[in-house]
């Protein structure tokens, strides 16, 4: 099915027609999203003439009824009642004050066909679409109602944003087709997996589901859990207010009907994690964190224990589970569960956090694949893509077959001379937007301070409405100089701008009013419409490399990457002029011997970055025989030397040079 068509039909046969006749049309316009509903989404409508009626939800469209039946005064009915639901439902969540009653939006925005050629899909789509573009931005509101979508209209607003950064910041969020599938449809399978890239919106659609799960009924138990305790902690605050702002009106009741914490837990407390309560519940001896760091080794067990409970004694400890961060776990987990789950197990994780980690297969096997990142511009993304995995360069750090390619959200192309091409879809959060007009990726051959200075007056000059949280300044290098250039940096922006500076990495946080300057530890998972890059040099280290290609992409409007004005960056350069002109990665295909060799490379590194830093100097130290009276200085010389952990060769050539020496 194409992912750019939902459809929720009830058994009509000219309803199926039509839905096949749209996948037909969408092969043509493969950038159009289109809905096919007969009711709201996630409300609780029915109407008699349901099953003789077809509602078509495109954006920028008129929202289109079909009748599929003879009777036309029921199907008058089915839509002046659908209008008055979807009436209720603009009123539920303030839309109304925005975009009017429905006397405003009715005649303009709706559509009723009775007599139409079912094989004209074209020529219905086409006399439907809306010129105006304030009648296009209530219509997309509309939508948002109808699939559940729903945007803060106290912050985005019904008028027609003007500016670049208005346009992004106010653009009207809709599920795409995978995602209104992963909420609506009903899965055959007990746990069901979605998966994706980093800003595809994973936690949001948990957090939709864990809603809708929650209001079914009064009864249910859910636990939504993760392995990292500052996640949980994030997600404790958001459930909250997230229900305040889809305006659930039943009470959370902490504990009793709904869990949000860690995969671990303590002992003292079996609310605090899920295996602590699943310790209290089934009576398992409990295994602190500071015994076995080893979640295989706990959920093993624990598995053990509840495979052993009589099957007449066996009670569910809960309803639902939800997860977040799936490749945190090993798969024992995900047994124990299912085993203690009553109906299902929802699994959102990344399918790559790490450019250069291992994908195992079965990842790629879910029930919903999540490959569009609504967060970057897909020219960002391809660029951060491109340096990180080194396409633009002979020998490339990383490569993947088209199956794990596809996964990424790329389609590929193969021509002459082992020539290929990466292509992404152009993304709704951009399409008001004239991409030819403004680079998503600047590189700037200069890291002094007065450069630095002018990125962010042209950024002004660009657009005046531009306040300090908009921009945030990311130092890619890790010593101690980067400290010092911080804070002349600092000084010299609010010399010359009056704006006050957040040093992320002392505050840990972000700061109303303030420009965020920061080493890349206290970025990640955040976003700003302009990020500012700065390094040395292009390393050739796969942290580097990685760390690169994260940071690259906190941005959501455009990135600049500063280097030094020594380096030899002209392959970079070449690259992104290409994928500005072509919206595509150009690079060579790399051998089979060549891959070969890539892989290897890749094993010997993940490998040592399995252990500790100190086991791996350990290992060095042995093998190159340095006495013990020596291994403390130079370890503390490796403190501060410019040399990545774990960067072997470099570690070793650095060991060798002060052996003598001590």
């Amino acid at each position: 099915m194409n992912i750019q068509l939902f459809k929720n039909l009830n058994e009509n046969e000219l309803g199926e027609n039509i839905a096949n006749k749209f996948e037909e049309y969408l092969t043509n316009h493969p950038n159009q999203q289109i809905y096919l509903i007969t009711s709201p989404l996630g409300e609780k409508y029915n109407y008699d003439y349901e099953d003789s009626c077809l509602v078509i939800l495109i954006p920028k469209h008129k929202i289109i009824f079909l009748n599929l039946g003879d009777n036309k005064e029921d199907f008058q009915n089915y839509c002046d009642d659908f209008i008055e639901d979807l009436n209720s439902i603009s009123d539920k969540y303030n839309y109304k004050e925005h975009i009017g009653r429905p006397r405003d939006w009715k005649k303009n925005n709706t559509v009723r066909l009775e007599d139409f050629d079912v094989n004209n899909i074209e020529g219905i789509v086409g006399e439907n679409f809306l010129d105006d573009r304030k009648l296009q931005r209530i219509s997309d509101l509309l939508i948002s109602l109808l699939i559940g979508s729903i945007n803060d209209i106290e912050k985005i607003g019904s008028e027609v944003p003007e500016t670049l950064l208005e346009k992004v910041k106010k653009n009207i969020v809709l599920f795409d087709g995978e995602q209104t599938r992963f909420m609506y449809q009903d899965f055959n399978n007990k746990i069901i997996t979605i998966q994706g890239l980093s800003g595809t919106g994973k936690t949001e659609l948990l957090l939709h589901k864990l809603k809708d799960l929650y209001v079914k009924t009064g009864t249910t138990k859910i636990f939504f859990t993760c392995h990292n305790i500052a996640l949980a902690n994030t997600l404790q605050e958001r459930v909250p207010i997230f229900f305040n702002f889809m305006r659930v009106e039943k009470q959370i009741e902490w504990n009793k009907r709904l869990w949000v914490n860690r995969a671990w837990g303590s002992k003292g407390d079996y609310n605090s994690g899920i295996y602590s309560y699943l310790c209290y519940f089934y009576e398992i001896p409990f295994l602190r964190f500071s015994v076995t760091n080893d979640y295989n080794k706990i959920f093993t067990l624990a598995l053990e224990y509840i495979e052993n409970i009589d099957p007449i004694d066996f009670k569910y400890a809960f309803d639902y589970i939800l997860i977040d961060e799936r490749q945190d776990f090993p798969d024992v987990f995900f047994k124990v569960c299912e085993k203690v789950t009553k109906e299902n197990v929802y699994i959102a994780g990344d399918i790559f956090q790490d450019i250069f980690e291992n994908i195992d297969k079965k990842v790629l096997k879910v029930d919903v694949v999540l490959n569009k990142c609504y967060r970057t511009d897909p020219r960002t993304l391809m660029f951060a893509h491109s340096v990180g995995l080194g396409l633009f360069e002979e020998k490339k750090l990383n490569w993947f077959d088209d199956d794990e390619w596809n996964a990424f959200g790329y389609t590929v192309k193969r021509l002459a001379n082992r020539e290929i091409q990466f292509f992404r879809e152009p993304l709704r959060r951009f399409e008001d937007i004239d991409t030819d007009e403004f680079e998503s990726v600047e590189i700037i051959k200069s890291t002094k301070s007065s450069q630095v200075v002018k990125v962010i007056e042209d950024i002004l000059q660009e657009d005046e409405t531009v306040s300090p949280n908009d921009i945030a300044i990311i130092i890619l290098d890790d010593d101690k100089q980067i400290y010092e250039y911080i804070d002349y940096l600092s000084s010299v922006i609010n010399k010359r701008f009056g704006w006050k500076i957040n040093r992320a990495h002392e505050s840990k946080a972000l700061i109303d009013d303030a420009l965020c300057i920061s080493n890349p530890n206290n970025v990640k998972g955040l976003e700003f419409p302009f990020v500012i890059c700065i390094t040395g040099t292009i390393k050739q280290t796969y942290r580097y490399r990685n760390v690169l290609y994260t940071m690259l992409t906190r941005s959501f409007i455009k990135s600049f990457l500063l280097v030094n004005e020594k380096n030899d960056i002209k392959h970079l350069e070449e690259g992104l002029k290409t994928i500005n002109q072509t919206k595509a990665i150009k690079t060579i295909e790399p051998t089979a011997e060549e891959q070969k060799e890539i892989k290897n490379n890749l094993v010997g590194f993940l490998t040592s970055s399995q252990k500790s830093y100190k086991e791996f100097l350990t290992e060095l130290f042995d093998k190159l025989g340095i006495e013990e009276t020596k291994r403390k200085k130079i370890e503390e010389v490796l403190v501060n030397a410019n040399i990545e952990r774990f960067d072997e060769k470099r570690t070793t050539e650095f060991i060798i040079s002060l052996k003598e020496f001590y």
